[in-house]
């Protein structure tokens, strides 16, 4: 034994024991938990296994379903259903290249795995992560089948584990080649055609077993994302996603290398789209989609999966529309080629933003219904000429910046940079109100005003409105005038207007009230999110100045409706190039007219503008499509009273003098003197409403410098300083032994310049009293002119005969001593007297 070894501590032992003893109790803790985690998962997954045990997987071919589509009465519009576009085909008829296409893209390792592929997983996996997004999905062939025919598109947990499971089972019941033709006859292509069948014939007008490699190539990358990948919607991306298609096949062996070049360098020769006999198309188009959008799948699903689709139409008024546009008289022609202009239109319900009405063009009408799916135009974007003022320009002036119905801006003509707009009609107005400015559409108030408040916040409020603007518009002030560089859609301008007429309220459009599904339970019901853009007291007055356009303005076709009615009318000039040089056109024309129910936008124009394709001169916002939207508004209050405006508690209202709006160019409030026909009631937000009374409609005052003298010829002469513009001035005399006096002049200069009148009818030798009585020449007191105070009277004494003709007197006397008569009269210029009276 080493005594000089340490001897270990009683301290150091307990320690050691008192580690493993933590040790130990870690790991028990661990091991509970991964215990108690492997038992959570089995039960979850029990769960999933539970909720999907009633599932028939051997129907997998037989859940097509007819689904049905309603109007906003419920009333049934229409089915829907995948046989029409369906083509079942064995996986025999379909040749290996197309097989093979679509595995290359889609699951290389189908024939390999089991129904779930882990190595792809964890591939798909680790792209997501360095993407930091969902970039790549890990879904075979055999999960995207049961997926499409038994789940939903969310991407969850819950539905991944669930797609795995039945997945699974699948590969137990059916061998490779009969899920392989489940899914080849199942997947949605877009344009409502599924199963490869459908799709060889509406992309190409063939059958499957027809099919290139090309075509096979392009059809099998399509699935990915119908909407993007479609040639019908994006040539582009389906040409690109065909050749990454093509390479696949090369890189697996399917294809030579030779081979893949060639499929490359073929040209593709696509079939007209087949029609789809739905009626009112493009609603339809728009409802399918959105539904498709709502519930996270593909159209296809929409087609066989037996959903209730309860839409926003109104039937009778759809028809109504429908029926409108097929009248060629209502459509001016291109006056170079007589081609009938297109139109668009949509009608939205204010208070929910739902659609009750769409015509996406003209050109696919027949009668009631449009026979084959077009462009719908209230999807695309155009320049929206003067709509946007109140939205870009007066809204937030008003909102924000304090401006009023009353307040004054400059419209002359002027240079802003490089940039010099001008008015339609040509003509300048100095200054003006900016209701008259917005009523009328005047061009450079607009942009005048859109300069002062800074294009940036016009842009900032009319954005909280759905308004796009492309980083072109940023700093351009031609935008004021609608001078987008992308445009504005129909329906984003209807919602943006619905929001004015809901108080300043803002919610998107929708077609779709509410979805069920084929057991009725209800997985969709629209609840419209609003919020508050503009205040209530701003949208009001917003909305009353654009009621002046249809009183006084632009919209003026309105009129004769008799039902309260704003509007805003645009026009676009044709662009000045070279190409229309001497050419006066039209390139678009617009009008928004709408009130607490309803907003109705029409659009006219052509899809692509030239020579052979532009309106008349003539074809403005205000004519056309005011007839259009007037006819519309007329139909629906056919029966019933139209809701007028309400005025927002907080809203001043005033009476304003007329007068001094017009001559002084101020808002004034007028006088307890005011006449009713010079007094305007304007509204006004708290803080801007004016304090300063009229001056104009008072009595008014006596002039000053009051005079009567002689002039050489011995005349009276009358002479005063005005004190007011507006005044008129009765000169009386009064003659001697009489008491009555006598209106021998009247004067009005509209000045405050002195004033000097003579007075040739008198006599000789007499005494005559003057005064002056000033009076409103439009204010009216029993019938009679409204005086003012008199002045004092003056009296003179007219000599007996012109001092003029006394100094020749005189002279003839020098001449002639004898006339000692002549000789008496004193040797003097004039004799004045004055006599103050009262």
């Amino acid at each position: 034994m080493n005594h000089n070894e340490p001897i270990p501590s009683r301290m150091s032992r307990k320690a050691k024991k008192h580690h493993r003893s933590l040790y130990r109790s870690m790991a028990i803790v661990l091991l509970i938990f991964a215990i108690t985690g492997l038992m959570s998962a089995a039960v979850y997954f029990s769960i999933i296994i539970n909720q999907l045990k009633d599932i028939d997987l051997s129907k997998i071919e037989d859940i097509q379903q007819s689904s049905f589509i309603y109007d906003m009465n419920d009333d049934f519009i229409t089915s829907i259903y995948g046989l029409e576009n369906r083509i079942k085909v064995s996986l025999s008829e379909i040749p290996d290249h197309v097989k093979e296409a679509f595995i290359a893209v889609e699951d290389i390792r189908f024939y390999k795995h089991h129904g779930f592929d882990i190595r792809r997983f964890f591939g798909a996996l680790l792209q997501n992560i360095k993407q930091r997004r969902y970039a790549e999905g890990a879904s075979t062939i055999t999960q995207q089948v049961v997926r499409n025919a038994f789940l939903t598109q969310k991407k969850t947990i819950h539905r991944k584990l669930q797609e795995i499971y039945l997945a699974y089972r699948l590969e137990k019941l059916y061998a490779k080649d009969q899920i392989l033709q489940m899914y080849l006859n199942l997947i949605y292509f877009g344009k409502g055609a599924y199963g490869i069948e459908a799709a060889s014939r509406m992309y190409f007008g063939k059958s499957a077993k027809d099919l290139t490699v090309a075509e096979a190539a392009l059809l099998a990358g399509i699935p990915k994302s119908p909407s993007k990948y479609s040639p019908f919607s994006n040539m582009e991306e389906s040409l690109k996603r065909k050749n990454l298609v093509i390479d696949l096949m090369v890189k697996y062996g399917f294809l030579s290398q030779e081979e893949g070049e060639k499929a490359k360098a073929e040209k593709l020769v696509f079939a007209r789209p087949s029609p789809r006999n739905y009626p009112h198309r493009f609603f339809m188009d728009m409802v399918l989609e959105e539904a498709a959008e709502i519930l996270g799948v593909p159209e296809e699903a929409l087609l066989t999966q037996g959903y209730r689709i309860y839409t926003t139409l109104d039937r009778r008024l759809q028809r109504y529309v429908e029926e409108l546009y097929s009248k060629d008289e209502l459509f001016p022609q291109c006056p170079a080629s007589g081609i009938p202009c297109e139109s668009a239109l949509v009608v939205l319900d204010v208070l929910s933003g739902e659609v009750r009405a769409i015509i996406g063009g003209r050109e696919h009408l027949d009668g009631n219904t449009v026979i084959q799916k077009g462009l719908n135009r209230i999807l695309l974007p155009k320049q929206p000429g003067s709509t946007i003022k109140p939205l870009l320009v007066y809204g937030p002036a008003i909102e924000y910046f304090g401006y009023s119905p009353a307040s004054f801006v400059l419209d002359a003509e002027t240079q802003f940079g490089d940039y010099q707009p001008s008015n339609f009609d040509g003509k300048y107005r100095g200054w003006i109100t900016i209701r008259e400015a917005l009523a009328d559409s005047i061009n450079v108030p607009a942009v005048r005003l859109l300069k002062d408040i800074g294009i940036q916040n016009g842009i900032a409020f009319a954005e909280k409105f759905g308004i796009p603007f492309a980083d072109q518009d940023r700093y351009s002030l031609p935008i004021a005038l609608g001078g987008f560089y992308k445009g504005v859609t129909p329906i984003q301008l209807a919602r943006a207007y619905a929001a004015l007429a809901d108080n300043g309220r803002y919610k998107d459009y929708t077609t779709i009230r509410r979805i069920e599904n084929s057991y009725g339970i209800t997985v969709y019901q629209s609840k419209p999110i609003k919020s508050q853009v503009m205040s209530e007291e701003g949208a009001f007055i917003l909305n009353d100045i654009l009621r002046s356009a249809v009183k006084n303005g632009t919209a003026t076709r309105l009129k004769d409706l008799n039902i309260p009615l704003a509007a805003k009318t645009g026009t676009v000039e044709l662009p000045d190039t070279a190409q229309f040089e001497g050419i006066a056109g039209v390139k678009d024309a617009w009008i928004v007219a709408y009130n607490p129910e309803y907003v109705v936008t029409v659009w006219m124009g052509y899809d692509n503008v030239d020579k052979q394709h532009y309106l008349p001169a003539d074809a403005v916002g205000g004519k056309y499509p005011a007839e259009i939207a007037k006819a519309i508004f007329k139909y629906i209050y056919q029966d019933r009273n139209a809701p007028d405006f309400t005025k927002p508690a907080n809203i001043i209202e005033v009476k304003l003098d007329a007068k001094a709006l017009q001559e002084q160019k101020k808002a004034l409030l007028a006088s307890p003197l005011t006449p009713p026909d010079y007094i305007i009631t304007e509204y006004f937000t708290p803080g801007t409403a004016p304090t300063q009374q009229s001056n104009y409609w008072v009595p008014p005052q006596a002039p000053s410098d009051f005079k009567v003298t002689l002039n050489d010829d011995g005349l009276p002469v009358i002479s005063f300083k005005p004190q007011d513009t507006f005044a008129a001035y009765n000169i009386f005399r009064l003659e001697e032994g009489k008491n009555t006096p006598l209106l021998i002049h009247q004067v009005k200069t509209g000045s405050l310049d002195t004033v000097e009148w003579v007075d040739t009818l008198i006599n000789r030798g007499e005494e005559y009293t003057y005064f002056i009585v000033p009076i409103h020449p439009e204010l009216e007191v029993d019938g009679q002119p409204l005086q003012g105070t008199s002045t004092a009277r003056l009296s003179v004494k007219v000599p007996p005969s012109a001092p003029l003709q006394d100094r020749q007197q005189q002279k003839g006397t020098a001449e002639n001593p004898d006339n000692s008569d002549n000789a008496s009269q004193p040797n003097s210029r004039k004799t004045v007297y004055l006599r103050l009276l009262d």
